[in-house]
């Protein structure tokens, strides 16, 4: 739980310490369990399930805009759940103007806090500033409603067809969630198919987006990229169609696990470099595809975005903001003296995430954010997660691990010249992971303070802006 700092008392903490959120006053309250099951408790449920309670309330993930918006997916355990009720819970804390709009827009709100009806009410609180939606309703996602609900989804996956064997007899057993960012950004699920004449059940992706033009525009790329990718051994996800009334992408589930970094390493370390070494090779596949796009992805464009997260930590981590903006003008100044570069096929989200292996073999997913771009931002950012890891777990391996990436992709792809500007991009990515950290778990920065995971990350992209 963290300890916010008064303005009577700031002189005494220690300059990291995290200030309170004076427009957001309830997000105290928002990062303790504890007082949550006690509010869903006494304001949220009576009101749509009387008589229910939750007994635990656990945090799934967090975003915070400082100022602006406090978002927190929770899951819930209820004493006696009824069949069908929701596990998991989104409570968005915000300005009550903001919350009206949203209210009003998204839920047909007509000037009273009513909740919406069961099974999947949302709940306005303006006395306390918050949105409280039961999953799956969610305003910056109205698709995952239908994308959820096996009745209205059974017909439609009929129409699908897996590897040429339609699959119109086939049932649907379930929907599982893979994977769930709050508001605007997407859902990914997975629909498993009764499939006797398979042999077994066949199971595909569904990928939600914020929007039915979102989901069509990351059609168009895998339409345009899966034939490339096949015809030079890369292996990536074949679209299967989009349901546009649910702004929902439907696409082939790959076999393979995760790539994880940890637990490859744990194996042996030789393995591991040699998985490295598999993934460059792969990125220099990707880098050499055809694609072109409207959006481009520079230096520029990134440190503008981190710009604008930044900004937002004046109001209650102003050092850290501070140490931001310093890294991001190094960044800008060392930028504009190197040599510009053509641009290419970037994945933009390049990271062991979004890397499946299997049997030896290395997948692609999820190219949501696939751009024209400088390749060294890809190289970049699959650094950036080792020297993370190395950040975390104090084990200087995973830069040596880095390097070895870097060279081994610069050994494919000498031509791109990534190794003049990766100082740039690995800090940038860095940078942009300590703001995620800050976002996520704030409470952790004020606990830690110096010694914070955030500003640990800002001393790793000082030091690699310093080893250029």
């Amino acid at each position: 739980m963290p300890s916010f700092v008064t303005a009577s008392c700031q002189t005494a903490q220690p300059n990291h310490a995290l200030r309170a959120d004076p427009r957001l006053p309830f997000v105290e309250m928002a990062w303790s369990p504890s007082k949550m099951g006690e509010f869903f408790n006494s304001s949220v449920l009576p009101p749509v399930w009387p008589g229910q309670k939750v007994t635990a309330v656990a945090i799934e993930d967090i975003a915070y805009r400082a100022g602006k918006r406090c978002e927190i997916l929770y899951a819930l355990q209820f004493a006696n759940p009824a069949p069908g009720q929701p596990r998991w819970a989104v409570v968005t804390f915000a300005r009550e103007h903001k919350l009206w709009e949203i209210y009003r827009c998204c839920y047909g709100g007509d000037g009273s806090a009513s909740p919406r009806p069961t099974p999947c009410p949302v709940v306005l609180l303006p006395e306390s500033r918050c949105l409280v939606e039961f999953f799956p309703m969610d305003w910056g996602l109205p698709g995952l409603i239908q994308a959820t609900d096996p009745e209205l989804m059974a017909p439609l996956l009929s129409q699908v067809d897996l590897d040429g064997d339609h699959v119109s007899s086939h049932q649907l057993l379930k929907i599982e969630m893979v994977q769930y960012r709050l508001h605007t950004k997407r859902c990914v699920l997975r629909y498993v198919l009764d499939s006797p004449a398979s042999g077994g059940p066949k199971e595909v992706i569904g990928k939600v987006f914020a929007s039915e033009s979102m989901a069509v525009e990351a059609a168009h790329t895998l339409n345009l990229l899966y034939p490339q990718a096949t015809a030079c051994g890369l292996i990536i996800p074949k679209p299967l169609g989009v349901v546009k009334e649910g702004s929902l992408l439907l696409i082939e589930r790959l076999p393979g696990t995760v790539l994880n970094p940890v637990e490859e390493q744990a194996k042996a370390s030789e393995h591991y470099r040699e998985v490295v070494g598999l993934a460059a090779a792969t990125l220099a596949s990707l880098h050499r595809l055809q694609f072109e796009s409207q959006e481009v992805q520079s230096l520029q464009t990134l440190v503008e975005k981190l710009r604008e997260r930044a900004a937002l930590l004046q109001l209650v981590a102003p050092l850290l903001a501070q140490e931001v903006e310093t890294l991001l003008q190094q960044i800008v100044q060392l930028g504009a003296q190197c040599t510009a570069v053509a641009h290419s096929f970037i994945h933009a989200d390049f990271s062991p995430d979004q890397l499946l292996m299997d049997k030896g073999q290395m997948a692609v997913i999820d190219f949501d954010l696939a751009c024209l771009g400088d390749p060294a931002l890809d190289v970049g950012n699959f650094m950036a997660i080792l020297h993370y890891i190395a950040v975390c777990q104090a084990r200087n391996a995973f830069r040596q691990l880095a390097a070895y990436f870097l060279s081994k992709y610069q050994a494919r792809l000498p031509e791109h010249g990534v190794a003049d500007r990766i100082h740039l991009f690995l800090s940038a990515a860095l940078v942009r992971r300590a703001l995620r950290e800050f976002e996520m778990r704030p409470y952790d920065y004020d606990q830690a303070g110096p010694d914070s995971l955030p500003v640990r990350l800002l001393q790793e992209a000082a030091a690699c802006l310093a080893r250029r």
